[in-house]
């Protein structure tokens, strides 16, 4: 054998094995990731699963909205015979109870993955895998998956709001909100495909873990007591809007949040509003707003004894604002028992116009409190001339969300203390249990005790013998304030005389308040056409039963001697 040939061959062989080293090299070491990515390009396929979420809880444990473990159901048809394809059809319809035709419209006209149902209820597994090995369908196939379940339905749903079913995640209220504690979302199974690049087998899961269930503020019983007294009053005077909000003011907590519309989280496509107007809508307060100027002018000292109401109107400039009644004299706590507007814009014309505005600030109108997503800030401008001032001090020509005033006259009941609102008390670790505490927060300090005393004692006689004493109890003192603001009317382009918002805002037992209220409505009808509408009529079908009840459920007893008591 010539040598020569022998080392030229041995070299192009040790040349070639060098190529492959260097080729492996780069295929294992320098480029390795790159070359996986092919591969599963070209072997696997992803495809999207819901992924379950922590739980929300209202404050006493029982469950708000939960994820609930289903199942998707895919075949491969172009793998299927027809007689499997009929009888797939056929019993799923039957297992299901959903369309037959449908399902068969998918087999015949897909050849490749197709989803056949989504977000089955899990109980069915068994029965489906055994309609699977009993046909030898192998390429119908079972992918476990998640769906966000609201056992109380409806039941603060415009507060609770709800998770999309496409994509897993919160798209209203807290579901929204809680979106980085709760997780879920989607994840992807990869499917490995055969040599056409059909799949046909799930190689492993792509899926991250629950973070946390939180607890919320809301007790569950209050908020029914609450859409219960809403229900009755929508019955009644049929209005566009109207809402029950329910806080504890000693802490911010929101007991109840019922709203009017509401919508049922489980269907949220039916419906076309997702609004939480005691959140996400401001409007003129009317005269809730007389307290605050009252306590201002109060705090500085200069109240009369008396002041003359102008028999029911009082002229500022071009403007005639009208009293609700034809009131001469009253002194500073008729002026509000009775809810005069002449009063209280001669009391607000003694003031500086700066401090009532700043005043009103310090209350917390014209901030979002950031609570709620999409949360209203309110409108309140700063005031210039003597009718700005007039409008200001009895709650028009500015607007406040039914939570800011919730918060402002917690205020008064709690001892003079603004506290920012507060609707998530926990977040709870979904696999150590271990909570973390959502401290009370308190925002400022806004009225001495004195100012406090004396707030207290005029708004119990509102309800006791003033505008809102068709909706006091029987057994427990309440404090409050009702507000009626005229709407604007575009076509006129003045205030309706027939189109209002109603308010309620108080709070109970006056000496050592559990509770605040605020009850709302837009656009109330009237129930007699000779009726004038007011906030204490409108809200009264709201106070009488609710005020019980909740101090019922707290067990509380009456700190009021029932006039119905013999003697």
């Amino acid at each position: 054998m010539n040598r020569t040939r022998v080392y030229i061959t041995a070299g192009f062989l040790t040349f070639l094995f060098f190529l492959v080293w260097i080729r492996l090299v780069d295929i294992q070491l320098l480029n390795r990731e790159t070359y996986i990515k092919y591969i599963e390009k070209q072997y696997y396929t992803k495809e999207s699963i819901i992924l379950p979420r922590g739980s929300i809880l209202d404050r006493n444990g029982d469950i708000f909205a939960i994820s609930v473990p289903t199942i998707n159901l895919f075949a491969i048809p172009k793998y299927l015979t027809n007689y499997q394809k009929e009888r797939l059809a056929s019993n799923i319809s039957k297992i299901l109870h959903i369309s037959k035709w449908r399902l068969l419209k998918k087999l015949k006209y897909h050849k490749n993955y197709v989803i056949l149902a989504e977000n089955i209820d899990k109980k069915y597994k068994e029965q489906l895998l055994e309609l699977r090995r009993e046909l030898e369908a192998w390429n119908f196939g079972i992918i476990d998956s998640s769906k966000r379940f609201y056992p109380f339905d409806s039941l603060a749903g415009t507060t609770i709001g709800f998770v999309n079913k496409k994509t897993g995640r919160g798209m209203e209220g807290l579901e929204f909100k809680l979106n980085s504690k709760l997780g879920g979302g989607t994840g992807k199974i990869l499917l490995m495909k055969d040599a056409a690049g059909n799949p046909f087998t799930i190689e492993k899961e792509d899926v991250s873990d629950v973070q946390y269930n939180v607890e919320i503020s809301i007790d569950k019983n209050i908020q029914f007591m609450a859409e219960k007294a809403l229900r009755k009053l929508v019955e009644i005077r049929k209005p566009k809007e109207a809402a029950v909000l329910i806080v504890d003011p000693n802490t911010g907590d929101i007991l109840a949040a019922a709203t009017y519309p509401n919508y049922n989280p489980n269907r949220y496509w039916r419906y076309r509003n997702h609004r939480n107007i005691i959140f996400q809508n401001a409007y003129e307060p009317g005269s809730l707003a007389k307290p605050f100027v009252f306590a201002l002018a109060y705090k500085k000292g200069i109240l009369k004894k008396r002041y003359y109401c102008g028999n029911g109107y009082i002229k500022i400039g071009k403007r005639i604002i009208r009293d609700h009644a034809s009131f001469k004299y009253l002194t500073p706590d008729e002026i509000i028992i009775h809810s005069s507007n002449v009063g209280i814009i001669k009391i607000a014309l003694e003031l500086d116009k700066d401090e009532i505005y700043k005043n009103f600030l310090k209350f917390g109108f014209g901030k979002s409190t950031k609570t709620f997503p999409g949360e209203a800030s309110g409108i309140i401008r700063r005031v210039y001339g003597k009718a700005q001032v007039a409008y200001m001090s009895i709650g028009q020509s500015w607007i406040a969300s039914p939570l800011q005033i919730a918060m402002a006259y917690s205020a008064i009941a709690n001892g003079g203390y603004l506290l920012k609102p507060r609707l998530e008390k926990a977040y709870i670790d979904a696999e150590t249990g271990k909570r973390e505490e959502v401290p009370v927060k308190v925002v400022r300090k806004v009225l001495e005790e004195e100012t406090v005393k004396k707030l207290k004692d005029v708004l119990k006689l509102v309800v006791e013998e003033g505008t809102a004493k068709s909706g006091k109890s029987e057994f427990y003192t309440v404090a409050g304030k009702t507000g009626t603001a005229q709407k604007y009317d575009p076509k006129t382009r003045s205030l309706s005389k027939t189109r209002y918002y109603t308010w309620f805002a108080g709070f109970f037992p006056v000496k050592k308040p559990k509770y605040t209220i605020v009850v709302f409505a837009n656009e109330p009808q009237k129930v007699y056409k000779w009726e004038h509408i007011g906030g204490g009529k409108v809200s009264s079908v709201v106070l009488k039963e609710l005020i019980d009840q909740l101090m019922f459920y707290s067990k509380q007893k009456p700190d009021k001697r029932p006039a119905s008591a013999k003697y």
